[in-house]
């Protein structure tokens, strides 16, 4: 056998071809590299929406917190609660809450300071908005909403500490406990004012705020600490 001839040698390296890709084998190559990259794109955009989702919703919470904060630091310091309106009760479309808070401690309604000291809070089942109107430093009295999600609810409870109108005995005295009552701490026309307001001093609010299909319930109860009874 001559060096060159390597035909008939068991030892000799096998002779290298580069046959490529055939087409069915691309093909199959193709689908399952678009295969693999749907699934990662899927399971990518998934966790974008949870971490949005999740960000959006503890926006919320803490948006909800603050509101609650703001309104349960006010009707603490509250020295009078002017009017109540409670939803189709006595034609009110609305439920709302005015009170007056002497933040300067000169004994005086400013209505036109610049820490505003009336102030309004309504919720308008209607458009879902819970807002807060006080006068600016003009005068001019400036509505502003206080929650950007839909407000689902918006309940006031009026309670006093004058345990002896408690008339269920539950240890709750209400507001219409009170009107019921008569002269001197009610006067029995079924609505929260007049001799009621002057006389409560624990307000409870529950609070719904709605974003996407899920709703968070906020809870508070305050005691006036300037309204006590005696």
């Amino acid at each position: 056998m001559t060096p060159h001839d390597r035909t008939h040698d068991p030892l000799a390296e096998p002779e290298h071809r580069d046959r490529g890709l055939s087409l069915a084998e691309v093909l199959v190559t193709m689908g399952l590299f678009g295969l693999l990259s749907t699934l990662l794109l899927g399971f990518a955009v998934s966790t974008s929406r949870v971490t949005t989702t999740v960000r959006d919703s503890a926006d919320v919470t803490e948006e909800s917190r603050l509101a609650v904060e703001r309104m349960s630091r006010e009707l603490r310091q509250a020295n009078a609660v002017d009017r109540v309106d409670l939803r189709n009760l006595g034609g009110a479309t609305t439920t709302a809450l005015t009170l007056w808070s002497d933040f300067n401690g000169n004994g005086v309604r400013d209505n036109n300071a610049a820490d505003p000291e009336v102030l309004t809070y309504r919720w308008d089942p209607g458009t879902g908005r819970l807002t807060l109107t006080a006068n600016d430093a003009a005068g001019t009295a400036v509505t502003r909403p206080i929650l950007a999600e839909v407000v689902s609810a918006f309940t006031l409870r009026l309670r006093s500490s004058l345990w002896e109108y408690d008339a269920n005995g539950d240890g709750v005295t209400t507001w219409q406990e009170l009107d019921s009552a008569g002269a001197p701490v009610g006067n029995s026309n079924g609505l929260p004012d007049g001799p009621e307001l002057e006389r409560i001093d624990l307000v409870a609010v529950s609070l719904g705020v709605t974003e996407g299909k899920a709703t968070r319930e906020f809870y508070m109860q305050v005691d006036l600490r300037n309204r006590a009874q005696n």
